[in-house]
């Protein structure tokens, strides 16, 4: 008899840990289950949303025509300088010293020209993508945050911007394409010029980042005097 009655013991206080042990769990991870499920995080690569739209693609073939013409221009500049350094450097050894200094100071003052002229590019090309792209990025956060409030969503996190750090995300979370089919299907932007020096207020919609000329390359010739630095 008692041992059997050893064994009931055994069985129920097995029983009543199993039991304590549930409980235990459901106290632990019930609210984190609770909370799981009322916070709803999606991604959003914010800038490939407004370049990929219709009017994200229209806008992005006018920069890139101005910026082909830009550097166009400057490319063919830069020739003009190297075809004028190359010019000094053969005749190192025929040139009279008034006639190299001449070739020098017109080298100098197209590197002056060309260094004034790509900051001047680089300055209208920033002004012409905020003209095309700002309106279709304030479009695209407004669709943005009528997204969140129809699907529930308690944070939208947007991996396009630089200061954003994300390991990992669920593909399923990432709702980029729905917000491309919003742009589309609403009204087309209206495009109008942004000021040109006013810096961008605090949580105003940011415009995708765009390629800008790049800076000239040094031509100074070898034996002669340096040209200007930038």
């Amino acid at each position: 008899m008692s041992r059997e009655f050893a064994a009931r013991i055994g069985v129920m206080i097995r029983l009543k840990l199993s039991l304590l042990a549930i409980t235990l769990l459901t106290v632990l991870v019930g609210p984190m289950l609770v909370q799981a499920q009322l916070s709803k995080v999606v991604i959003v690569d914010f800038e490939r949303a407004v370049v990929e739209s219709a009017e994200g693609k229209k806008a992005s073939e006018k920069f890139n025509a101005a910026l082909q013409a830009k550097q166009a221009d400057l490319e063919k500049r830069q020739k003009d300088i190297d075809d004028s350094t190359k010019k000094l450097q053969t005749g190192a050894r025929t040139l009279s010293d008034a006639a190299k200094a001449e070739i020098q100071r017109d080298i100098d003052h197209k590197n002056t020209d060309l260094q004034r002229l790509n900051e001047d590019a680089q300055k209208e090309l920033q002004a012409l993508r905020d003209e095309l792209l700002r309106p279709i990025a304030e479009k695209a956060t407004a669709l943005m945050n009528a997204l969140a409030g129809e699907q529930g969503y308690t944070m939208v996190v947007d991996i396009s911007n630089p200061q954003t750090s994300v390991v990992f995300w669920n593909p399923k979370s990432d709702v980029t394409s729905e917000l491309v089919k919003r742009i589309d299907a609403a009204p087309p932007a209206a495009i109008s010029e942004a000021p040109k020096q006013a810096p961008p207020a605090a949580g105003a919609a940011r415009p995708p980042a765009t390629q800008t000329p790049a800076a000239p390359k040094s031509t100074a010739p070898a034996n002669t005097a340096t040209t200007p630095k930038k």
